[in-house]
């Protein structure tokens, strides 16, 4: 997706702001309801919208800021910048589709139990994902891609910054 404006102004530095609120403020939910897997099961559906719009975000920052790239001086913290955003762009989609099994699989879990109640379980995998193992793999799986998911937004930010902030006082 490219947008080149929005109200007049140019797209980029408006939609950045969102995956730059967004995915750490779901990275930090995320990491609470690991710890918490009952919160997980009860607010998970908040966390998949949180990130969803977080990437949302990222993509139409990155788009935003290829079309906004064909009218700035190019330079070597440019291109970086580009390289920065595309795999936070990447990164943030992985972390939303991390977020979405993850809660979909506990809420079928629970249905499948609920279902089941009351009649011998065989085992399996959804016998795995209600158990403790099953709770710490998905609790890492959302750390991890929580984690790689801020940072990589964090760093395409911060080096977007410091291009602005150079060709800002360099008067290019």
């Amino acid at each position: 997706m490219e947008l080149s404006t929005l109200f007049g102004l140019p797209a980029h530095p408006l939609l950045v702001h969102i995956p730059v609120v967004l995915v750490p403020l779901a990275a930090l939910i995320a990491m609470v309801f690991a710890l918490r897997a009952e919160w997980l099961d009860r607010f998970g559906w908040v966390l998949v919208a949180v990130s969803g719009v977080g990437a949302l975000g990222a993509v139409l920052a990155a788009g935003s800021g290829e079309e906004l790239e064909h009218s700035v001086k190019r330079s070597a913290a440019l291109a970086d910048h580009a390289e920065m955003g595309d795999a936070a762009r990447g990164v943030s989609l992985l972390f939303f589709l991390v977020v979405v099994a993850v809660v979909g699989v506990r809420w079928f879990a629970r249905r499948r139990a609920q279902a089941a109640d009351g009649h011998a379980s065989s085992g399996g995998f959804w016998t795995f994902v209600r158990s403790r193992a099953g709770a710490i793999v998905m609790a890492v799986l959302l750390v991890v891609s929580a984690g790689a998911a801020t940072y990589t937004v964090v760093a395409a930010g911060h080096q977007g910054a410091k291009v602005t902030w150079e060709t800002t006082n360099t008067g290019g």
